[in-house]
């Protein structure tokens, strides 16, 4: 069941009489009635709310520990590939200098076999679940979900789906540390956000934004989803039901990738996810 009130986010396209039923809505309740514009949520501001949630989320999960042999093989591994993967987005040289992520995104390796899930904070830090590194074989296959929450997070997405769940407000009172109008707090957020659902379309945007970025930052092969979609276990993995395919979702990567050829690499990279991977969590 969803928590917080279910408006659309505000925008030009939403009549008057719902906006101001909204406001009324929020004066009763007690919260202030200013209306956050799209550009409230700074890069700041999102960092900020990854922050409060990612402390809430490393209290409610176990972790492999950052020690031997996890801290020089699984954890360095990891990191180095999702570092690759999003340092064009963290220096973040397209937008206003007064506007860009700090950077520094950390990955969290949840200890659960049973769970194929990950999923990346607003802000960018990134949980990653044993079940998942263990559905893969091969690097390219992992660049490619590393790449793929990391767009998710940082084209806006994440938090189109937070306002959706939530609305701004709400949002904006909890980076601003102040009580919201339906009771929503932290711990709820961060409990459903593992759980939130993007459309199909969304995914298939997605799909197009991490091919692109996998040929600009790697050698590696930009079609490293598909041995997982064409694995009938993976059908019941939860970040496959909360990402959910399209129609003709492989052609339409092959059809991406053949956009970008001339940039793209072919390599798959079995060694090194053996070694310093399976090898440690088997």
């Amino acid at each position: 069941m969803k928590t917080g009130n279910r408006w659309p986010a505000f925008g030009i396209g939403l009549s008057s009489t719902i906006l101001l039923l909204a406001l009324l809505f929020n004066a009763c309740q007690g919260d202030p009635v200013e209306v956050p514009q799209e550009d409230v949520f700074t890069k700041a501001k999102r960092e900020h709310l990854g922050y409060l949630l990612l402390n809430d989320i490393l209290a409610s999960n176990e972790f492999i520990p950052k020690v031997h042999p996890y801290d020089t093989t699984v954890y360095w591994y990891v990191q180095t590939l999702f570092t690759q993967a999003t340092n064009v987005m963290q220096l973040d040289k397209q937008s206003p200098s007064n506007n860009r992520w700090s950077g520094g995104w950390e990955v969290y390796i949840i200890d659960n076999d049973d769970l194929q899930h990950a999923y990346a904070l607003p802000g960018g830090n990134l949980f990653i679940t044993t079940g998942m590194l263990k559905n893969f074989e091969r690097e390219y296959e992992l660049y490619y979900l590393l790449t793929f929450e990391a767009n998710l997070m940082h084209k806006s997405h994440l938090l189109d789906a937070l306002k959706a769940e939530y609305n701004s407000l709400t949002l904006i009172n909890l980076i601003e540390g102040r009580a919201t109008a339906s009771g929503v707090t932290i711990s709820d957020v961060a409990s459903r956000l593992p759980n939130l659902k993007f459309s199909g379309q969304v995914v298939r945007d997605v799909d197009r934004e991490t091919v692109d970025a996998i040929c600009n930052t790697s050698i590696l092969k930009p079609s490293g989803i598909l041995p997982s979609l064409f694995n009938p276990v993976f059908q019941n993995a939860k970040w496959l039901q909360s990402r959910p395919s399209y129609s003709n979702r492989p052609n339409t990567i092959q059809g991406f990738t053949e956009n970008n050829a001339a940039d793209c690499g072919g390599n798959i990279g079995s060694g090194n996810y053996q070694r310093y991977v399976l090898n440690v969590l088997n």
